[in-house]
């Protein structure tokens, strides 16, 4: 089932890639190609996998999860010797020191409004088509993934240029949607599209249905404050319960189920990217190697990378012994090391004690410096199980859930909480903490709850899933120090819009502080 439908997700690329369109360097359709290949209803599964191929983009370490991790506590990546300072990126992003001139502002603006556009081109193309269930279906999922790269871009940075689907004079600049006019957006068109999706039984998390539109809804909502300055902390509540209460999703009793290799469908996700490592799929979801020391190479994984690594600021905030979520050992035998958190003395697959490249004992530990570290500097985090036995070792067996129920919980905690209702959040709270229980260990209920005792469990619960940046923005910590990185303004809190992106549109007002 997985394969079948990763292949169909994923063989659509090149098709994708030539209608994808951003607000950056917008390419219009010629004649030929539309005569031939978007006004052909038999095309229609080409033209709705154009813009669930754009979710690839926003995992990908390197790029949309880098801004969403690498500037926070729980991602860092220290340079070691010449490995890993690549221009100063790394280090200007968790000391937030980036410019408009960052690489990776400009890769993540272009790849999410590239999402927006190819959006777009399915709504108005399919449109056009006979009106039948399909049509209507796939032109509701189209208007979510809009949404969710709107989403995106008010997120990160505040501003989002947007045309309606039938919009197509691209020698027009788009329309510029504020902060509050993009959220508001974004709401009307969840609303209207969530009556005629789909449930995940119907159709399965690597589609939007309606769950994934509610959970949109939810984040959104939950925000909605700091993008504004009104609450809509009641709304998020409401949102929160109609999944909850939806049997299609359950939370984990097993935590780390959700993260093994060749998992596609699991009561927890509501929406998740579809991978394969049968096929090529390039580096940019390889969840081990990018983490891993030179010397942990296991089965056919020989190129591994030394790179990103925690923070001792948010290592530290652990209860090491009770909580299911800091280590998990199933995949030791296959690979040598555990899932969570690599600490201390590492070993190989036959239990010898590994070495560092200058022969010195590979001890992972929390020191470290941000300019210049040893080799063993910095906790690693494998959240991703990996397969051994891979013929791609540059692609990735795990589906990557973007929503799942436990947030959801998390996010009504939340929103409970900042809306005067204590004990509702506490019991929330607590649900989750009932199922993280360590092996033969007993996690502890909390007796009362904080706006920071959420942000923790939120931390514990989803971390390296890329929601960081979001939630320390919300919870107005964004900009302390921690672990290789100085107090900064709170301007950070938005990214600045790329400068060849305000070359491209003169409306574009670049973000204060920039």
């Amino acid at each position: 089932m997985k394969r079948n439908k990763f292949i169909k997700y994923c063989t659509l690329i090149a098709f994708a890639g030539l209608i994808g369109c951003t607000n950056l360097d917008e390419k219009v359709l010629d004649e030929q190609l539309g005569t031939n290949l978007v006004n052909d209803p038999n095309n229609m599964t080409a033209l709705i996998n154009a813009p669930y191929a754009s979710l690839r983009r926003t995992i990908e370490w390197y790029d949309y999860w880098a801004l969403q991790e690498v500037s926070t506590d729980e991602v860092i990546v220290p340079t070691r010797g010449t490995d890993w300072y690549d221009n100063g990126e790394w280090q200007q992003l968790h000391l937030q020191s980036w410019t408009a001139d960052h690489i990776r502002m400009k890769n993540v603006w272009e790849a999410l409004n590239q999402g927006v556009s190819r959006s777009n081109i399915a709504i108005n193309y399919i449109g056009k088509f006979p009106v039948t269930a399909t049509t209507t279906q796939y032109i509701n999922e189209a208007k979510f993934l809009r949404a969710y790269y709107m989403y995106l871009l008010c997120d990160l940075f505040g501003q989002v240029p947007f045309r309606e689907a039938e919009e197509v004079d691209f020698s027009k600049a788009p329309n510029l949607l504020t902060r509050q006019a993009a959220a508001d957006k974004i709401i009307t068109e969840l609303t209207a599209a969530l009556p005629n999706l789909k449930s995940k039984t119907e159709v399965g998390s690597d589609h939007v249905t309606k769950g994934a539109a509610q959970a949109l809804l939810a984040k959104v909502y939950l925000n909605y404050e700091v993008w504004t300055g009104t609450k809509k902390y009641a709304e998020a509540v409401s949102a929160c319960n109609d999944l909850i209460s939806n049997t299609d999703y359950a939370v984990a009793t097993d935590y780390w189920t959700m993260f093994q290799k060749d998992v596609a469908e699991h009561p927890e996700f509501i929406l998740r990217v579809p991978m394969d490592d049968r096929v090529e799929m390039g580096s940019g979801s390889v969840w081990v190697n990018f983490t891993l020391h030179y010397s942990q190479i296991f089965g056919n994984l020989t190129s591994t990378w030394n790179g990103p690594s925690t923070t001792s600021t948010f290592f530290d905030t652990w209860d090491k012994v009770n909580d299911a979520r800091y280590q998990d050992n199933r995949i030791k035998a296959e690979c040598g090391f555990n899932q969570g958190f690599l600490v201390g003395q590492q070993y190989g697959l036959d239990g010898t004690a590994l070495k560092q490249r200058n022969g010195s004992p590979l001890i992972f530990v929390p020191e470290m410096n941000l300019e210049s570290s040893p080799e063993n500097a910095g906790i690693r985090v494998i959240k991703f199980a990996p397969n051994a036995a891979t013929t791609h070792q540059f692609s990735s067996p795990n589906d990557v859930p973007i929503m799942r129920i436990s947030d959801i919980y998390l996010i009504r905690a939340e929103a409970k909480l900042r809306n005067n209702d204590a004990a509702g959040a506490l019991a929330d709270i607590n649900y989750i903490r009932s199922k993280r229980n360590a092996s033969g260990k007993t996690l502890p209920v909390l007796t009362s709850v904080t706006l920071a005792d959420v942000l923790k469990e939120r931390g514990y619960e989803l971390y390296w899933e890329g929601l960081r940046r979001q939630d320390l923005i919300r919870f107005g910590k964004f900009g302390e120090a921690w672990q290789g990185k100085p107090v900064t303004a709170a301007t950070k809190a938005i990214y600045p819009i790329p400068t060849s992106a305000l070359g491209a549109n003169k409306d574009i007002i670049q973000n204060p502080g920039y």
